[in-house]
Formats: C-alpha cells, sequence, structure tokens
C-alpha cells in the first residue's frame, strides 16, 4: 500500500471513528434533546465556514426579494434544521414503521393518495427534495403499505457508508448503473422508488432551477417518459423546531409525449424543478442551500 492510501485509509478511520462516537452519543439522548444539541453544534459551526457565504449568495440569486436580515435568518434557520436532521439521523434509523408514527402527521389528502397507490400496484418515482428531514419520509410510506426503496449516492468514507447505510430499514439503491436497473425491476414489481433530484448530477441536462440554468437529473423524466411511470412529489417538512413532521403526498405530475423524446425529457424534469421551487419557496430555512447547485 503506498503512502497516499495509507493517509486516506487513515483518515477514513479517523473520520468514522468520529462519527460513530457522534452517532453514539446522539443515540444516548432522547430524540428531541439529541436534535436541539445537532441544531446548537451546527448554527455555531456553519457560521464560521465558507458554504455560509454560499448559502447567502445562492439565496439571494434564487429569491432576490428577501431583504438582507430575512435572509440571514433564514440561513442561521437552515443550520438549525442541518443540525437537527444530524441529531435525528441515529433515532430515525433506529424506528421500525409502528414507531415512526407517533412523530409526523399527514392530512386526509396524503391519506388518501397514499391508499390509491398502494391499491394499484403499479409503482413509480416518489421525487423528493433535501427539504425538512427526508430521512423519515420512506418510514411513513412503508407504514401506510407502500413498498419502497430510496435512491442514494454512496459516501466516499467505505467505513461511514456502512455505517450509516446499515442504519436504514427502507431499501437502499446506489446511483449507479446497476443502480438504475434496480429502480426499474422495484417499478415492475409494483414498488415505489424516491428519488432526491435536488442535487447537481455529473450526468444530466441544464434545466431552469429558479433563476438559472442548472445541471439537472432526466433520469427521472426518462424512466416516466418510456415506461409510463407516474411521478409522485412527497415530502416531510418539519413542524417548527420539533421532532416532528408533515409528510405530504401529492398527485402525480401531468404530462403528455410527443414526437419530440428529447424535448418531453426537458419539459418534464422542468415541471419538477417548478415543484421544488414552490415546496423551497414556501419553507427555505428547511433547504439544503450550502449545496453549490448552479455550478458548471
Amino acid at each position: 500500500m503506498n503512502l497516499r492510501r495509507r493517509i486516506k485509509r487513515f483518515r477514513y478511520l479517523a473520520e468514522y471513528q468520529i462519527v460513530r462516537l457522534a452517532f453514539w452519543l446522539f443515540m444516548r439522548l432522547k430524540p428531541q434533546t439529541a436534535s436541539n444539541v445537532g441544531s446548537k453544534i451546527a448554527r455555531f459551526v456553519g457560521k464560521r465556514i465558507s458554504v455560509n457565504k454560499l448559502a447567502y449568495d445562492n439565496m439571494s440569486k434564487a429569491i432576490p426579494t428577501l431583504t438582507h436580515s430575512k435572509k440571514l435568518q433564514i440561513v442561521d434557520d437552515m443550520w438549525d434544521n442541518l443540525g437537527r436532521i444530524v441529531g435525528e439521523f441515529g433515532h430515525i434509523a433506529k424506528f421500525g414503521v409502528k414507531e415512526a408514527e407517533d412523530y409526523y402527521e399527514i392530512s386526509k389528502e396524503t391519506e388518501e393518495n397514499i391508499k390509491q397507490m398502494a391499491e394499484s400496484k403499479t409503482g413509480g418515482i416518489m421525487v423528493g427534495a433535501h427539504i425538512g428531514n427526508w430521512e423519515i419520509g420512506p418510514k411513513v410510506f412503508m407504514k401506510h403499505g407502500l413498498d419502497v426503496s430510496a435512491v442514494y449516492r454512496p459516501l466516499n468514507n467505505p467505513y461511514v457508508e456502512k455505517l450509516t447505510t446499515s442504519s436504514r430499514v427502507a431499501k437502499m439503491i446506489s446511483k449507479s448503473t446497476k443502480g438504475s436497473r434496480q429502480i426499474l425491476q422495484e417499478i415492475k414489481k409494483g414498488g415505489y422508488v424516491v428519488i432526491l433530484a435536488d442535487q447537481k448530477v455529473s450526468e444530466g441536462e441544464p434545466v431552469k432551477f429558479f433563476h438559472d440554468d442548472a445541471i439537472t437529473t432526466t433520469s427521472i423524466a426518462r424512466i416516466a417518459l418510456k415506461y409510463d411511470v407516474p411521478i409522485i412529489p412527497s415530502r416531510s417538512i418539519r413542524i417548527g423546531k420539533e421532532f416532528k413532521f408533515i409528510v405530504e403526498i401529492k398527485k402525480p405530475i401531468d404530462f403528455t409525449k410527443s414526437s419530440d423524446i428529447d424535448a418531453d425529457v426537458i419539459d418534464l424534469t422542468r415541471k419538477i424543478n417548478v415543484q421544488l421551487e414552490d415546496w423551497i419557496k414556501q419553507h427555505p430555512s428547511q433547504w439544503f442551500w450550502v449545496h453549490n447547485r448552479w455550478k458548471r
């Protein structure tokens, strides 16, 4: 093993020990207390790192009507939410689908939409974003009878990756060629695949997102158009500063096919982005503004 690989392995192992210790400490606390502690840590650290300015700049361009003071407040609240997500992760991960029901609310409309999805057995893609706490959604969907898988990007650190992935109850599908086949297999079996569509990807197309084009995955639209797969918007919004959430599932996004498949793909991808924009505008402090979404 050469020196560079040894240094990387040492760094990964050190990161793993830190994450494992934090995981252990948060699990010794009650869920709300872990959430509160995570918030305090993130708000203290977040304002002192470079991506704090990136979050402010992203917000300034995406929602230019906000005042300076309002943007500062939203950034502070964003760190609050992200810290809470970290503190809550282990608790949500260990929840069985029955235990999770004490920590969320759903509307009659969402309950009816889930019922129709469970009865139809046609499968589909549940599209969401890094908003609220996205970890609790799959537990809720499973509790209400849906066969759910979640697509995720594996972490670079293999030790931390194994720790976090093994903690989750929902089936996980990694972003890869093999993962793309798994997505289709799950849908064909009548399952629903959760995909968070708000991050920059290496293989995508420039599609308008708020103020400017952003490299966006078109795979969701291509699957939907090719196989007549419904795209169902879903989100989990935090209630105040509590370890409790409102989970929503909407009706499938309307789309039509034409003779120009490439244009159809861009049009449908834009519709997904419009839905995400609407959600983010409603709860800007609960979105992941620190991601360099518009980087080319």
